[in-house]
């Protein structure tokens, strides 16, 4: 069985992932790795049945989804500019990533692309105060990527029924899980040169809190648009202190899951004090309810998002499993000092995944 399994190699050279690169910081690395598996599985489509409930989407019938965890973001498309930097970093870890033979077993299983995304998004989450993510294995990477880059919506949408549609409708989730999966803007920041957009989200983007939330509500945010090449259009919500404009931004979508910015409403800014003539109203929608809930109860939040991630690196059709006998994350239990040899010496239930120690090695060091 699965419980008895671990992922190991024999590798101690750390080079791969240690030392500065295009990423910038730590808090940068940690947004990109966590991007990743967000943009490989928020590819998945329901096919035929649509009235299939099955929102974990693990089943083998190839009828009723595509695309999803497959280990695969078209890197020709505009959605995925940067992505590029955190597959070439964790290449060189899915090549030495498997799970041994177990009992009755002919072979090892070489972890996939998609499997190995997922795991540094889970390491990248926890490793940051982040909720116990739950881990499986078994996605089968897809042999071509032409054609998996746009992501279901623009950043730029100003439609609640957009994100319903994309994420409701035809990914399963629910109102509260899509915006409990929101809440990773609090980590690293986007990139003008990638997607035009540039700012973290909050003012301490390397820690998992529910800043991203209290500070949608709480802090003013005036709105400022700008044509930016070779993007085009651009808004960007900038936090407004002392007059003036700070670092942080919001994104349009961020922004309309708690206020109503368009449809009549002739406003430029958002949280704070309502100031009449300028603030947009609250929204009415599914989904404004769970941003002012998880502002205000952090660990609700927290509990949410475990669920919500669960169901989103999940969606592929192929039957995964639990490498640990609890099914998280496995966490670190051998340091650089300790031989592969002694590694192996240990129990397989406690054993260290092998492959993903020279990340989370690096990791706690970087």
């Amino acid at each position: 069985t699965s419980g008895n399994k671990s992922i190991v190699n024999n590798s101690s050279d750390y080079d791969y992932v240690i030392g500065s690169g295009p990423w910038g910081e730590r808090a940068d690395l940690m947004g990109l790795l966590v991007r990743l598996p967000f943009h490989d599985a928020a590819k998945f489509h329901r096919r035929n049945d649509t009235n299939n409930t099955n929102t974990n989407a693990t089943t083998s019938s190839s009828s009723l989804a595509i695309g999803g965890a497959d280990g695969c973001v078209d890197l020709d498309s505009a959605e995925n500019n940067g992505l590029k930097e955190a597959i070439d970093l964790l290449e060189p870890i899915r090549q030495k990533a498997f799970i041994p033979a177990g009992e009755g077993e002919d072979e090892a299983i070489l972890l996939s692309r998609a499997d190995v995304w997922a795991l540094a998004g889970n390491v990248m989450i926890e490793s940051v105060g982040g909720p116990r993510l739950a881990y499986k294995v078994g996605r089968v990477d897809a042999a071509d990527c032409a054609g998996q880059g746009e992501r279901h919506v623009s950043a730029e949408s100003t439609s609640s029924m957009d994100v319903e549609r994309a994420f409701v409708e035809e990914m399963g989730f629910t109102h509260r899980e899509v915006v409990a999966l929101m809440g990773a803007h609090v980590l690293g920041k986007a990139s003008k040169v990638h997607s035009g957009y540039d700012g973290a989200w909050v003012q301490r983007n390397d820690r998992f809190t529910n800043d991203y939330y209290v500070d949608m509500l709480h802090v003013p945010w005036q709105r400022d648009t700008e044509t930016v090449e070779p993007f085009g259009e651009r808004t960007t919500w900038h936090r407004f202190e002392g007059m003036r404009n700070m670092p942080e931004i919001m994104l349009q979508a961020d922004v309309d899951l708690a206020f109503q910015t368009t449809g009549g409403w002739f406003c430029s800014r958002i949280g704070g004090e309502f100031i009449k003539g300028l603030s947009c109203p609250n929204a009415t929608h599914g989904f404004a309810e769970h941003v002012h809930e998880f502002a205000a109860d952090e660990e609700e939040w927290r509990e949410e998002f475990a669920v919500a991630w669960e169901k989103l690196t999940g969606m592929t059709e192929s039957e995964l499993e639990c490498v640990m006998p609890d099914c998280w994350t496995p966490e670190e239990s051998w340091s650089a000092s300790q031989s592969s040899d002694a590694a192996a010496a240990m129990d397989g239930t406690t054993r260290f995944y092998g492959g993903l120690s020279l990340f989370m090695l690096a990791w706690h060091i970087l």
